[in-house]
């Protein structure tokens, strides 16, 4: 409710002269507003089950609202500014308003658009040999993605060629109903080394045991929950259940257990850590790894909760070295919540593995 009053009275409203105008358009935000409640329930609540395009349509509600608060909360500062002069406040609040449509506009033409490729060299020690490896997190598996993207996805993903393909966490973001419509394509995943697991976040809100049996009876992933593999000799992989885990209950095997993952590596190999969440490496000793990849963040996915995001996480996405362990962060491969990407770019991370001097 904060978010629309404040769009009503920072930039709505003020784009009307007459009483009339500004009554029609407050009825017109708090249909928005039941609208927006109304989809909430019925998805968070009932989890109800609606088609691909109605769903995205109405999840928009949520981008709408934030980008309307956020231009709202601008046009303020302009309100006080021209305080005196009505016919200025008027103008500055018609060109937000249009600017702030586009900005929506645009969000969801960047939210229809296939992932990036982004491709980075990230150097470890002791590695036996160059190997490309290709990071995909972020899929969110849902009525908001279509099953003409997620197959779209999952090829452009194969057509990189990468020798391991890692899909680290929210992946599954849907019942096991809407999930059967996705699983065909994530069988289709394929690499010379193996296509690998780690648990999410909504893997946990939709049943981790659940979300793991599913990934695992494709046959062509192998889930990684607390547990380490030797990749192609060259180095450990090691899969961390998510932080979300303790929040979320259930079997306690499913609770991040750093050390037990770490126990059975080749110490003579580079610590190679799959945590959808950046932030384990505030919970663990981080020196023991050498990389870390995670998602998670979306990149932000919409400013203004990008800065949020930021202040939430070590930061947003790319490669940093934290303390002397080297953190990578992916901005995910598609979106959550609401169809759009604002000042966010989703992406597929091909990483090139060097040995450094």
């Amino acid at each position: 409710m904060a978010f629309h009053l404040v769009a009503y009275y920072g930039l709505v409203r003020a784009i009307f002269e007459s009483a009339k105008g500004k009554i029609i358009a407050g009825l017109c935000v708090l249909a928005h507003f039941i609208i927006t409640l109304g989809f909430s329930v019925a998805m968070i609540g009932f989890r109800a089950d609606i088609p691909h395009f109605l769903y995205a349509m109405l999840s928009t509600t949520a981008l709408n609202a934030v980008l309307f608060f956020t231009f709202g909360v601008v046009n303020i500062v302009f309100l006080v500014i021209f305080r005196s002069n009505l016919k200025a406040q008027i103008k500055t609040a018609r060109i937000l308003f249009g600017v702030c449509v586009l900005c929506i506009m645009l969000s969801i033409i960047n939210a229809v658009r296939l992932p990036n490729i982004t491709r980075t060299d990230i150097f470890v020690p002791n590695l036996a040999r160059e190997s490309t490896i290709l990071m995909m997190s972020d899929l969110h598996l849902s009525r908001l993605i279509s099953q003409n993207k997620a197959r779209a996805i999952i090829d452009l993903a194969n057509a990189q060629n990468a020798d391991t393909i890692v899909l680290v966490g929210d992946i599954v973001d849907s019942r096991s109903e809407i999930m059967s419509d996705f699983l065909p394509y994530l069988a289709n995943l394929k690499a010379k080394n193996g296509v690998y697991f780690a648990l999410g976040n909504h893997e946990f809100i939709f049943g981790a045991e659940n979300s793991v049996a599913m990934i695992k009876g494709l046959g062509n992933i192998t889930p990684l929950v607390n547990q380490s593999i030797v990749v192609d000799e060259s180095y450990n992989l090691i899969g961390i259940s998510d932080l979300s885990a303790n929040r979320f209950g259930g079997n306690s095997d499913f609770a991040p257990d750093f050390e037990g993952a770490i126990r059975s590596t080749d110490a003579r190999l580079p610590k190679i850590l799959l945590s959808h969440q950046p932030n384990i490496i505030k919970h663990i000793d981080a020196k023991k790894v050498d990389l870390i990849l995670s998602g998670h963040t979306h990149g932000g996915q919409i400013f203004p909760f990008s800065i949020g995001a930021y202040f939430a996480n070590p930061f947003l996405y790319g490669l940093k070295n934290i303390n002397g362990t080297q953190l990578y962060i992916s901005q995910g491969a598609h979106l959550a919540v609401t169809y759009g990407r604002f000042l966010s770019r989703a992406e597929i991370n091909l990483i090139t593995l060097k040995k450094s001097v």
